[in-house]
């Protein structure tokens, strides 16, 4: 993976700042979070401050199964995520809602953006409410990308299927002619 010119010096010589961020895609928006001060412009999408967000390890298994995380979001007033907007997504069609955390680099010198790194991936399985210090929290519980592994498609294993991606195969021509029988088997 190369990293921009600027952010590989930075790297390098043990400077940059990085920061987290966290990106939640509802059925109807999408919000962005991250911990730092103020609200920041990437990609188009506004990242609302956030010093309290709190990402656990996932917990893997084993193949291609799919892990779990949390994703803490603490309500600040003096940081601007007020409890309304932390609310937003609440009021959000937010069951499988795609969640990507991010390592964001800032120049050291200036503080300018260098560069979003995507880590865990996965899907808001629920949300839980608690209160930290007095002030209302989210715990979404993520399901990672690797629940896909798992999602049944449309395609079948069927001559119809096989002919709509490549015409003229016959690889599966027999394939919805297979009968299933039973048989009745007894020791005497």
């Amino acid at each position: 993976m190369a990293f921009p010119t600027r952010l590989q010096q930075v790297l390098d010589e043990g400077r940059a700042i990085i920061r987290s961020g966290i990106k939640i895609a509802c059925t109807t928006g999408t919000y962005g979070f991250w911990n730092g001060k103020g609200d920041i412009v990437i990609a188009g999408l506004t990242y609302w401050p956030n010093s309290l967000i709190t990402v656990s390890e996932p917990v893997y298994g084993l193949g291609t199964a799919a892990s779990t995380f949390t994703a803490e979001l603490v309500a600040q007033r003096d940081s601007g995520l007020t409890p309304d907007k932390l609310l937003l997504i609440e009021s959000e069609g937010y069951k499988d809602a795609p969640v990507t955390v991010y390592d964001f680099y800032f120049d050291p010198d200036d503080r300018s953006f260098l560069h979003a790194e995507p880590g865990a991936y996965g899907y808001i399985d629920t949300i839980d409410h608690s209160r930290d210090g007095g002030e209302p929290k989210l715990i979404a519980n993520v399901r990672s990308g690797a629940i896909a592994n798992h999602r049944d498609g449309y395609r079948t294993a069927s001559h119809e299927d096989q002919q709509l991606v490549s015409a003229g195969d016959m690889f599966f021509q027999y394939a919805s002619k297979v009968k299933h029988e039973s048989f009745d088997i007894s020791f005497d």
